[in-house]
């Protein structure tokens, strides 16, 4: 089954102590359910960073046994991140360099719609490099059917 839906993306980031930092993306894409029971999304977003509008390309993989969701992101930035690990090393790239950097999952999970669709994804994690804790984040993607 392949469907064209409504993509809302909020990444909430508490770093260094500092206030909430909230970031909301919306745009359309494509949910796609497989015969083994997993999941794809896929999704475009435009980003503002450093004053410059840049578009980045999502692919959102959700294994049918639901332990497990991956997020790689390519264009101006790339990254893949595993939720649902213990701790996942990823690649963070970006124009100005790449560091590698930790994903520790606290929490992850998924929302049904009533057919059976998942309708929403969130994921509670904190990003380390080395020692230091950079970020204590929450992601939420809620998907609609259009």
């Amino acid at each position: 089954m392949k469907k064209k839906v409504d993509i809302n993306v909020a990444g909430i980031h508490i770093r260094d102590g500092n206030e909430e930092e909230r970031i909301d993306t919306s745009s359309s894409g494509i949910y796609q359910a497989f015969a083994d029971g997993s999941v794809c999304i896929e999704y475009d977003e435009v980003q503002d960073m450093s004053g410059q509008r840049i578009k980045v390309a999502n692919k959102v993989t959700v294994p049918a046994d639901l332990k497990s969701v991956e997020v790689v992101r390519t264009g101006a930035m790339n990254s893949k991140m595993v939720f649902g690990a213990e701790e996942y090393v990823m690649d963070y790239k970006t124009p100005y360099g790449s560091m590698q950097m930790e994903v520790i999952t606290k929490s992850l999970d998924f929302k049904n719609e009533e057919n059976g669709v998942i309708g929403e994804i969130s994921a509670e994690y904190i990003i380390k490099s080395g020692d230091e804790v950079l970020s204590d984040s929450k992601m939420i993607i809620e998907i609609k059917a259009r």
